[in-house]
């Protein structure tokens, strides 16, 4: 009788043993489905007037004020790539880039995701002193720049290039197409080395101010004419699913941040003057940041047939292998 009663024990103790641990991990999982708690937001923008929206969002206080009880800390970054590698890996949360680089890094497979837009325009074409350039067709026999290979400034020279019969030299024809940084664009105006350059505020205007060139093509006479963003606003995926209150409350205060600039541009130029000596310990004349401003349209809305465009053109020199968008705009918090 006492082998029969440890016989019947030892099963029934493993099977209330079972069911605790069963219990346990049950509790576990419900847990795991519990809403992430966030208590620290971290942004992601450039010192650039094109992202106006993030340095007037943190400079009244627009972030801390909507996002209450989330800390708010900032990253800024000298150009796309780098700012794609921080959102990818988790350095930053969420923040403003040009489409160009998310567009890139979308169709490479990063998971991410479009949620506003930011600022559309700020692009001009500028020319040489003496230099005349009044219809694309004028651009053949001449050296022309943009910043970068396949960035948005050179999807818009290809885009105006494809409506003539011309071509660059790099596919046999006349256009002498070279990428220089728009800070040396002035200086090589001067030498003679260069005619023509598509570049962003505040370049611009700087050289406009400064004599060493002329505009000859608007931000609404270059292509897309104004539409194609210049900066947007991205997250993650995860962020984007997971977390909607969050990714609400930081569109209500971009919102607030670009009704500010439309209705303040003159305290907007200030504190963007300020803001951005305190980054790069350079101080832009307000004159240049104010005629930038008015180059510039800041806006939450996001044009997505300009980006779909852009990135046709893009696929189809060979930047990127797919122009598939599918899933990368999600605007609902615009609604």
């Amino acid at each position: 009788m006492l082998n029969l009663s440890k016989k019947i024990i030892i099963p029934v103790i493993i099977i209330i043993v079972s069911l605790i641990i069963g219990g346990l991990t049950f509790g576990s999982s419900a847990e795991d489905e519990t809403e992430f708690t966030r208590n620290k937001l971290v942004i992601g923008y450039f010192p650039n007037l094109t992202h106006a929206p993030a340095m007037i969002g943190l400079e009244q206080n627009f972030y801390e004020e909507i996002l209450e009880g989330i800390e708010v800390e900032t990253q800024t970054f000298p150009d796309g790539s780098l700012f794609m590698d921080a959102l990818t890996t988790g350095a930053v949360d969420i923040g403003f880039v040009g489409p160009g680089p998310a567009l890139n890094r979308y169709v490479e497979g990063a998971k991410i995701v479009n949620i506003a837009g930011a600022s559309n325009a700020g692009n001009v074409m500028v020319a040489a002193p003496g230099v005349d350039i009044n219809s694309p067709e004028d651009l053949a026999d001449k050296v022309v720049a943009t910043p970068a290979l396949g960035c948005t400034h050179d999807l818009q020279l290809r885009k105006l290039i494809d409506q003539t019969e011309l071509t660059t030299t790099r596919r046999g024809g006349s256009i002498d197409h070279r990428t220089q940084a728009p800070a040396n664009v002035a200086g090589l105006f001067r030498r003679g080395q260069m005619d023509a350059a598509i570049v962003s505020e505040p370049w611009a205007s700087r050289i406009e101010k400064e004599g060493e060139g002329q505009v000859v093509k608007e931000w609404n006479e270059i292509p897309w004419e104004g539409k194609l963003p210049a900066t947007i606003t991205v997250t993650t995926e995860e962020i984007y699913n997971k977390e909607k209150e969050v990714i609400d409350k930081f569109i209500s205060a971009h919102q607030k941040s670009v009704d500010f600039l439309n209705e303040n541009p003159d305290k907007s130029a200030e504190i963007i003057q300020q803001h951005i000596k305190g980054i790069t310990q350079k101080e832009l004349a307000l004159p240049v940041i104010k005629s930038s401003l008015e180059r510039t349209v800041f806006t939450t809305d996001l044009d997505k047939t300009s980006v779909w465009e852009m990135a046709e053109v893009s696929k189809d020199y060979g930047f990127v292998s797919s122009a598939n968008l599918e899933g990368f705009f999600q605007l609902n918090s615009l609604e």
